[in-house]
């Protein structure tokens, strides 16, 4: 173990509790809240001022050091950080004898009390490699960059190449993603076989950490696992199938209908889409609408869905509620260290998902796949509002992924896979980024989670969660929980009503809705749309890249085509 040493000095005043003797140290002055904000974008990197930041020969392992170590003293102080050093097996070594993965994790204690925690990936390079002496080709799919045409990408496709390896090269030589892409190619000829759909570099790393992270926390066989959706007794509820419209209770001629509204969506925006629209269980369309201009759109085809990723987040944590995991308003504290139990700064679970933690943006401070995201975030826990502000962000989703990391003791992106994906058959789906954002899919398995939905967590045989935790997690007045805050929003579901352009005239209620009030799903930047509405037993999805032209104008038409051919 190696410590290094934030330079500096601050002035600190001591306090001496009449009540319970202790000293209470305080930074005079306290941080700029704008500079411990700056800070927690700091990380803990090899030393820099070489090709080789990030893999190395064996024999010594690199000097770390904090990228910014001027703002990390002007944020927290100055204060010492200790290095450990772990192999490919999470065996704490002192040197690096073999080529492989290895990893770092470093900790410090502030002279306010805070802990401080970074770790990262690096490489140990064979002796007789050398990678700064290739010239590798990358071979990029098709981009659609500002009106670029496939065939003039295709006349350019060797300088395109060329320049792509050369980026790859550089991150390689000097981005910790070059150390986890080298690393992961090391263990290649481990995995053997066909490599699974969460055997990628990015969730391999992910994997490595976690399992670094419960090793250093020291809870190792502590971890209890979530158990895969269970089979149900009697009766399978409905699963998505083709059927008439009769079958579905839909007025003849409606699917035709259907598609010249989408039809003439496509013609008027330019952007293509695939729509599904299903009624008790029953599809009656589901089809690619135009095509791109660089080629066709399929029903296979995964485009981002942006937001509506944390609709399957929420999914996710509703097991882990329904098995007594994890309370909804349990505080984060009772599952990751450096976050309090009790108080005002106590974040729930709750809050992650209803954007009332105070945090912000999406996919800060590295995201998810910063080993150690939540001390970060604990590290400026004295200036969030907690529970003061419903302030939307991908964050609180990506906080509450590592509670259920921790609780489980697998990565998020492996329960995903094992609990939601698999069981559920979404073949065309992948996330590995972000829990806010970031699943790339289509409107066919979003739908699938659109019948999980309407059935209150079944779908056919099987029961991800009960109909009492489906009730848990429907949106609900925010005011009951967080006075002040006039909001509805649930457990990573919000209501969708989609306003009637007709309400307030005449006969028609101002709050006159197309479809039912009930309708729940989540919005999305991509407009990619998952509706859901129990009351009419129907299912809507659409998978897209973009909104367009009139995007509202035309949405009101299609909810309004599908509500006039409900029988």
């Amino acid at each position: 173990m190696k410590s290094i040493r934030v330079p500096g000095m601050i002035l600190f005043s001591v306090a001496v509790c009449g009540l319970c003797g202790s000293a209470l140290w305080a930074a005079d002055p306290p941080a700029d809240p704008k500079i411990v904000q700056a800070f927690l974008d700091c990380q803990v990197v090899p030393k820099l001022g070489n090709a080789w930041d990030y893999t190395f020969a064996p024999g010594k392992f690199p000097s770390v050091q904090w990228d910014r170590p001027y703002l990390v003293e002007k944020a927290m102080g100055p204060f010492d950080l200790s290095v450990r050093w772990f192999d490919g097996q999470l065996n704490e070594v002192n040197v690096p004898s073999e080529p492989g993965r290895y990893a770092f994790y470093a900790e410090g204690k502030t002279e306010g009390g805070k802990t401080i925690r970074r770790a990262g990936t690096v490489y140990c390079r064979p002796k007789a490699w050398f990678g700064w002496s290739e010239r590798p080709m990358a071979h990029l799919d098709f981009l659609p960059v500002d009106g670029l045409s496939p065939s003039m990408w295709r006349r350019h496709e060797e300088a395109i190449a060329a320049y792509a390896g050369r980026t790859v090269l550089l991150s390689i030589l000097r981005q910790r993603e070059g150390a986890v892409l080298l690393s992961y190619l090391h263990e290649m000829e481990a995995l053997g076989g066909q490599p699974a759909l969460t055997d990628t570099p990015i969730i391999r790393d992910h994997d490595y950490h976690l399992a670094l992270k419960l090793k250093v926390l020291g809870r190792e066989g502590q971890c209890a696992p979530l158990d895969r959706p269970r089979k149900r007794d009697g009766r399978a509820s409905p699963m998505l199938r083709s059927g008439t419209e009769a079958e579905a209770g839909f007025r003849a001629g409606t699917a035709d209908r259907l598609r010249r509204v989408c039809q003439a969506w496509f013609d008027e925006s330019g952007e293509p889409f695939v729509v599904l629209v299903a009624r008790r269980g029953v599809v009656v369309l589901h089809e690619p609408i135009g095509r791109w201009t660089w080629g066709p759109l399929t029903r296979q085809t995964p485009t981002e869905m942006a937001s509506l990723t944390k609709l399957v987040t929420g999914l996710l944590f509703a097991q882990f509620v329904d098995q007594g995991l994890i309370g909804i308003d349990d505080p984060i504290g009772k599952y990751l260290p450096d976050f309090p139990t009790t108080g005002e700064k106590a974040i729930t679970l709750r809050q992650c998902f209803t954007h009332t933690t105070g945090l912000y943006g999406h996919e800060e401070y590295g995201g998810l796949h910063n080993p150690w995201l939540e001390n970060v975030i604990a590290n400026y826990l004295d200036h969030l509002p907690v529970g003061k502000v419903h302030q939307y962000n991908g964050m609180g989703y990506n906080l509450a992924g590592k509670a259920m990391e921790v609780v489980s003791g697998k990565s998020i992106f492996r329960l995903m896979r094992e609990h939601l994906f698999d069981p559920l058959e979404m073949r065309d789906t992948v996330l590995e980024e972000d829990l806010g954002f970031s699943c790339f899919s289509t409107a066919g398995d979003f739908a699938r989670l659109g019948q999980l939905l309407l059935n209150k967590g079944a779908y056919g045989e099987l029961e991800f969660f009960g109909p009492e935790t489906f009730e848990a997690i429907l949106p609900k007045p925010l005011g009951q929980y967080y006075p002040g805050i006039d909001k509805e929003w649930g457990i990573g579901i919000t209501a969708m009503r989609q306003k009637r352009p007709d309400a307030g005239q005449g006969d028609v209620a101002k709050d006159a809705t197309i479809l039912s009030r009930n309708v729940i799903g989540h919005g999305s930047a991509t407009s990619a749309i998952l509706r859901v509405d129990p009351d009419n037993d129907l299912v809507i999805a659409q998978s897209r890249r973009r909104g367009g032209k009139d995007y509202q104008k035309h949405l009101t038409k299609f909810l309004t085509a599908i509500e006039e051919g409900l029988e």
